[in-house]
């Protein structure tokens, strides 16, 4: 057994196809599916089995994934100590994050990551929830700044990633905006029945703010009606095209003027940094995952 088809066993379970593993490796796929061949021949067990977009693990295939992804790790761990990038991390971090916390928290949180870590780059994909989950069970993303509660909403026949793990790092109050001028203008608080017949402005399917609103009208027994979806309901909000809820540190950001009003009963979403349990986190992604823990738990704390 070589460590070469660990990483090649690994990436097909990541993405769940052959094809786009033998892409991801930049090798030939009948090549790869011959080394899988050879691994479950040496193992004497089923790994994977068809279905009719790719491949699924077996139960054997599961409980191997655990044991190659820690030789991995630990494979690659010594290369990095060797290589003296645990005392002096430098390189590259890619991280998932929602667009409101690229809007409000990310950008001085990576500023003051930069002055102490000034060898280690980070870049950033925006995405909703779901997308960024996705993309860390593919090995897309190291980490992933996402919604704790609502993890897949249940129109999507899809389930949380086994090893998945989440660390909660702020919680975000919610809050109703409103156009200028809006006839609910002058309200000092509402609830979330009281708005049965306006039309919304929502971020698009995926988004755990969305799910969290659709999930509370939903107790209140009515559907809410969602006019709009898009990257950014508050630039429609403010031409009178909808309501919408938001983070309230997103609507006290620059931008379109706006008019808040707090929410009764209210409403929150917690923000957690989520990674994989077990799967290899380099030097640069674990200091990046310390410090996001420490900056943000604190801030949440004042």
């Amino acid at each position: 057994m070589e460590l070469r088809q660990l990483a090649y066993f690994v990436e097909v379970a990541r993405l769940n196809n052959f094809t786009k593993a033998a892409g991801r490796l930049r090798i030939a796929q009948p090549a790869l599916s011959q080394q899988i061949r050879k691994l479950e021949q040496e193992l004497g067990i089923k790994l994977f089995k068809r279905t009719g977009r790719g491949v699924t693990l077996t139960w054997a295939g599961e409980q191997f994934l655990i044991g190659a992804e820690k030789t991995l790790a630990e494979a690659q761990m010594a290369k990095d100590s060797v290589k003296g990038f645990i005392s002096s991390p430098h390189g590259k971090v890619m991280v998932g994050a929602l667009e409101s916390m690229v809007q409000t928290r990310l950008p001085s949180l990576l500023t003051s990551f930069s002055k102490k870590y000034p060898g280690i780059k980070v870049f950033i994909r925006e995405n909703t929830t779901e997308p960024l989950l996705e993309a860390l069970k593919k090995g897309e993303l190291d980490l992933a700044l996402a919604h704790s509660e609502v993890i897949y909403s249940s129109n999507i026949d899809l389930i949380p990633p086994k090893g998945l793990r989440a660390k909660p790092l702020c919680e975000d109050e919610l809050v109703l905006i409103i156009a200028k001028r809006h006839p609910l203008e002058k309200r000092k608080k509402i609830s979330i029945k009281e708005l049965r017949e306006e039309s919304f402005v929502s971020f698009k399917e995926g988004s755990g703010i969305r799910s969290q609103l659709l999930a509370t009208c939903n107790r209140e027994g009515f559907e809410p009606l969602i006019a709009y979806e898009c990257a950014s309901p508050r630039t429609l909000v403010a031409e009178g095209l909808g309501v919408s809820v938001l983070p309230r540190l997103m609507t006290e950001s620059p931008g379109p003027s706006i008019s808040i009003l707090p929410l009764d009963p209210p409403l929150s979403r917690w923000v957690s940094v989520f990674y994989f349990e077990g799967r290899y986190l380099s030097p640069c992604a674990n200091a990046l995952l310390q410090f996001v823990e420490r900056y943000l738990i604190s801030e949440n704390e004042f």
